[in-house]
């Protein structure tokens, strides 16, 4: 009886369960960002932000994930909308060409690029996106070229064989230093996204390419948007980094648990009926018999 208890309990609380080995990051940790036309939400579905006007990002802070680059009417956040290893994800929704929103986790220190041994992300595309077929999220590694602002390197699905984003599933993107297609999205590491052939190169083709000059990692961000006309709606969870020389994490993005739903409260309530009538029975004295 005790056994069938503690598993009542642990389905009640399985909204809680996150992947083995991920760190959790909650919607609670992100900042309250309610500055000019930007609005903060939390509710049991997760916490929101979103900004209305012109682009607008949460103070900076190393060793967590923050709000960044949201404007012209995107939605970032933390929800329960599209569930992956747990009870939520990364959530991003645009409005127009002009919308654009990112997660971005900066590093306490630089770390070289040509430390990394792996990054990957999982991302979703909901079915009613009106943008461009070939849109998904993308996950960005921001860069200094020896010491100075170079842009970011960008990974992203449609240049991983080019193909059209999935809808309404999940897709896992895996990179090491010698696989996967890097687009570039600033002049000063070499030819960017929009020169011929997009610039499209393996990590460790970029650090060819750049000779002597030192690239080093400061930041990691998840984002959707930015000229992608339409509407776009979707998510993103476990982003995963390693480092031989630096940072090695990966991040579940959970909603944080508040009261139980309705339903789980009524199976923590069942779960303590049974085990009450178990112990009432162990306790219970046997009845007198007269002979």
């Amino acid at each position: 009886m005790m056994k069938l208890h503690a598993l009542l309990l642990a389905s009640a609380f399985a909204f809680a369960a996150t992947s083995a080995g991920a760190q959790t990051v909650h919607d609670t940790d992100l900042a309250a960002l309610n500055t000019g036309t930007a609005v903060t939400t939390t509710t049991a579905n997760g916490t929101t932000t979103t900004v209305s006007g012109a682009r607008q990002s949460a103070p900076v802070t190393t060793g967590a994930w923050q709000q960044a680059n949201v404007g012209g009417g995107a939605t970032v956040g933390i929800t329960r909308d599209y569930a992956r290893n747990g009870n939520g994800s990364a959530y991003f929704a645009t409005t127009d060409a002009g919308s654009k929103a990112d997660l971005q986790y900066y590093f306490a220190a630089p770390v070289a690029l040509s430390s990394l041994n792996s990054v990957s992300f999982d991302w979703y595309r909901d079915g009613a996106s009106t943008a461009g077929v070939l849109f998904a999220p993308v996950l960005r590694f921001d860069i200094f070229k020896t010491g100075e602002f170079a842009g970011s390197l960008v990974f992203e699905n449609y240049y991983q064989g080019e193909v059209n984003a999935a809808t309404d599933s999940w897709t896992t993107l895996t990179a090491t230093l010698n696989s996967g297609d890097i687009w570039a999205t600033n002049a000063k590491l070499g030819p960017t996204f929009a020169a011929a052939n997009g610039g499209e190169k393996t990590f460790q083709q970029w650090l060819d390419d750049n000779g002597s000059a030192e690239l080093t990692v400061y930041g990691v961000s998840i984002g959707v948007g930015s000229g992608w006309s339409g509407a776009f709606t979707g998510a993103v969870d476990n982003v995963a980094f390693n480092f031989t020389n630096g940072p090695s994490a990966n991040f579940n993005f959970e909603v944080a648990a508040g009261v139980p739903e309705p339903a789980s409260w009524a199976l923590m309530i069942a779960g303590f009926g049974l085990v009450g009538g178990a112990l009432r029975r162990r306790t219970a004295k046997p009845a007198t018999v007269i002979a």
